[in-house]
């Protein structure tokens, strides 16, 4: 259970706040209740899960909805590790490129289809085609070859040796195992008719609204899932989904403002649930053609002038973890960097002069349209005309935030990464040139393009030993700070706060929601 003296000390709300927040009938605290069938589940999610179709999986609430449907051939252990999930293992030959993995035998898909190795290699032909436009193409780069070696072995053939391969890639969105039947019926149609081997199935879904899904009778495990059903609602603000929380018209409410943790401490009715810290809240800039940003210089004057403590300091009391300066965030374990050299950290004068060498800034800031984000963005904008840079706050949805940014229609953007259990995730997705393409949407949004950015990042991608990998990823981070495509704010903390009764619900270093074993106790 969640214990933070600290936050309850550096939060404390006004009493009128508390006693409204905690107006609602009391739920019983069932801890120690063992696991039952039936039941459901109401989640109130920050946003849009975007499709239905693991090609678009872009965003948390997309896999947290999608992992109910469809499931990965590895998940994730409590470290970030693979481990089996579809698939039951695999070998690597010695030279690092060749991973043969072995299948679970005896799964079907929702529609009677049989899970085999055929059916992986039909899914991998789907999402390494470009025509199909998966958002996890920038992983798939260096993948040479899928073929079936027997009706439950799967050969993959690698460019070169690389060390995330199964966590990035076989655990990633293309590890998302869909029906070969349902792709031949649909036209791969998917996000119109989901069919995986997940523990749910589609009931119904109002896009960008809401979405349920009900218990699936033939789930490879009997005994799973325990709830009847699953809703998920969009309820973007974070103070209204708390609200709905405490008044029991939703079970879950993910991604809660720190602002809300000491009211949370305080509610018997509720318990906190922290989630990984391996992601980055940032400012991320436009690198190309006829962008304010395309000179660098413009660039690191916007991360000059901004100062994240003080902001912090400000909007939460000074609990974010800021002080980032590469894509590996502050408190994240053993790829946490911390200072990197060449980072433009916050120096007003220095950024006053740069502002007058490249001529002025001026420029359109995107961000997702709630009340948290419209402040930062506010004290973003009132930091920067401090040294003479105007920006100009453009709020929107979520799912038009996240199309601008795979077609790098921005200037510049408040953006959130989940973060990657390999730290190559945090990198070549984002900055290889290979998706530098202006026309055309990719995940390197910032259209950087950089040889020896590239050089470096495959260098480190292909290194086993921890020790190696951070000295290699200290080179990319320091050829990235010269670069500057992102000014980092703070890490991406993430809280999920679920009445007192819902339980099973694992906190995952990913941040991702899974049901399969959650239970309500009445």
């Amino acid at each position: 259970m969640w214990r933070a003296g600290s936050v309850r000390a550096a939060l404390v709300m006004s009493v009128a706040l508390l006693v409204g927040a905690c107006g609602a009938s009391v739920v019983p605290d069932t801890e120690n209740a063992a696991p039952r069938h039936g039941g459901s589940v109401t989640v109130g999610l920050e946003g849009s899960w975007v499709s239905l179709d693991p090609l678009r999986a872009t965003t948390y609430n997309s896999f947290s909805v999608l992992q109910t449907i469809y499931e990965p051939l590895f998940d994730l252990d409590r470290n970030g590790a693979a481990v089996p999930n579809l698939a039951t293992g695999y070998e690597v030959s010695p030279d690092g490129r060749i991973y043969t993995v072995t299948l679970r035998d005896g799964v079907t898909f929702h529609d009677g289809a049989r899970f085999d190795a055929r059916a992986v290699v039909a899914n991998f032909d789907r999402v390494r085609n470009p025509a199909n436009g998966c958002s996890c193409l920038g992983e798939l780069r260096v993948l040479e070859g899928v073929r079936a070696t027997g009706d439950t072995t799967v050969e993959f053939r690698l460019k070169r040796p690389h060390a995330g391969f199964p966590v990035m890639v076989l655990g990633g969105a293309a590890g998302l195992m869909a029906s070969p039947r349902a792709l031949a019926e649909t036209g791969g149609d998917l996000a119109r008719r989901p069919v995986g081997t997940g523990p749910f199935v589609l009931d119904h879904e109002v896009p960008g609204s809401s979405v349920r899904v009900r218990a699936w009778d033939g789930y490879r495990d009997p005994g799973r899932p325990y709830l009847d059903s699953v809703e998920f609602r969009v309820i973007s603000d974070s103070d209204s989904r708390y609200s709905s929380l405490t008044s029991t018209a939703i079970d879950v409410a993910d991604n809660v403002s720190v602002t809300w943790l000491s009211d949370a401490e305080l509610n018997p009715s509720v318990r906190i649930h922290p989630q990984g810290a391996s992601g980055s809240n940032f400012v991320m800039f436009q690198t190309g053609e006829g962008s304010p940003f395309r000179d660098a210089r413009a660039r690191q004057a916007a991360c000059m002038a901004l100062d994240p403590p003080r902001i912090d300091e400000a909007l939460y009391r000074g609990v974010r973890l800021t002080g980032q300066e590469s894509p590996f965030p502050t408190g994240g374990g053993r790829w946490d960097l911390g200072r990197v050299e060449g980072y433009p950290r916050y120096d007003r004068e220095r950024a006053r002069r740069l502002v007058a060498e490249v001529g002025g800034i001026s420029f359109d800031l995107n961000f997702t349209n709630s009340p948290d984000n419209v402040r930062v963005a506010q004290a973003l904008a009132a930091q920067w005309a401090v040294v003479g840079i105007e920006a100009r706050v453009r709020p929107m949805d979520q799912p038009t935030l996240v199309e601008k940014a795979f077609g790098h229609r921005f200037d510049a953007m408040i953006y959130r990464w989940r973060g990657a259990m390999d730290p190559d995730g945090n990198v070549s997705r984002w900055f290889h040139s290979s998706q530098a393409t202006p026309a055309k949407p990719s995940s390197n949004y910032n259209l950087v393009d950089d040889p020896e950015l590239d050089r470096l990042m495959m260098q480190a991608a292909a290194v086993t030993e921890p020790g190696e990998r951070a000295e290699r990823y200290r080179a990319v981070s320091e050829r990235l700070a010269g670069i500057t495509p992102y000014c980092y704010l703070w890490g991406a903390d993430w809280y999920r706060v679920t009445l007192a009764n819902v339980h099973g619900i694992p906190s995952r270093p990913d941040n991702i929601m899974m049901l399969r074993d959650a239970y309500v106790v009445e």
